[in-house]
């Protein structure tokens, strides 16, 4: 199986491990890629939705996999039980469903070996619960799908609170650490839509005149960055 970009690099990231747990599976194409290539053993593909599992059934099926991937229909890490599976990986959705279902089962997601996220939306409200509940960034990296940049960040809990400067909230630390290829271009692309928005905020009430100065000081935060590039 020849996996699209952005599902490639999550599963590129998934270290080899024992079990693994798929949030969301949608069609059980990360699974699948997996277990096919030694990357796991087991895995747990779950979806909130009967749809999606009967059609991430069916793939399972056709490769010949059903002996290594069961398939669960439930909310979130309600699907797994404690020390289950190794990793978790959680993608495709938006920064804050993600965090609320960590929040939700954050026991197991503590009890996982690696988190494997990759917010479609919100990745600074992601970061800022990472950081303030004890789970280390150890990894992070972009990819480019059709125009869009994506980014998948690895994580496990150590137990250390950390607080970070608001630019690391919505550009991962590690991106700089590892001179991700596609960083210059990621952070001109949120400077580009900073400056849609704060031109757009320019004649609105006062009360979003704070929202407005927030998203100026991010900007030359972003300007700051890109030069160190």
């Amino acid at each position: 199986m020849e996996l699209p970009g952005r599902l490639k690099l999550i599963s590129h990231m998934v270290p080899e491990c024992n079990i693994v747990s798929d949030i969301g599976t949608d069609h059980a194409y990360i699974p699948i890629y997996l277990v096919n290539n030694k990357k796991c053993k087991r895995a747990i593909a779950s979806d909130i939705r009967p749809g999606p599992i009967n059609i991430a059934k069916a793939n399972i099926e056709e490769y010949g996999l059903s002996a290594n991937i069961e398939t669960r229909v439930g909310n979130g890490l309600d699907t797994i039980e404690d020390h289950e599976v190794d990793v978790i990986i959680i993608a495709g959705m938006g920064g804050v469903i993600i965090k609320d279902i960590l929040e939700r089962g954050i026991d197991k997601a503590k009890k996982a070996n690696a988190l494997i996220l990759q917010p479609m939306t919100a990745v600074e409200v992601l970061h800022e619960w990472l950081c303030s509940n004890g789970f280390e960034v150890y990894d992070e990296k972009l990819v480019r799908e059709e125009n869009k940049i994506y980014d998948v960040i690895a994580a496990r809990w150590t137990g250390k609170i950390l607080s970070k400067d608001i630019l690391y909230y919505y550009i991962g630390e590690k991106l700089f650490e590892n001179k991700d290829p596609l960083l210059k271009i990621h952070i001109q692309n949120k400077i580009n839509q900073l400056d849609k928005i704060i031109s757009q905020m320019e004649n609105m009430k006062e009360k979003d005149s704070n929202k407005r100065k927030e998203y100026i000081n991010l900007r030359e935060k972003y300007r700051k960055a890109i030069t160190t590039i």
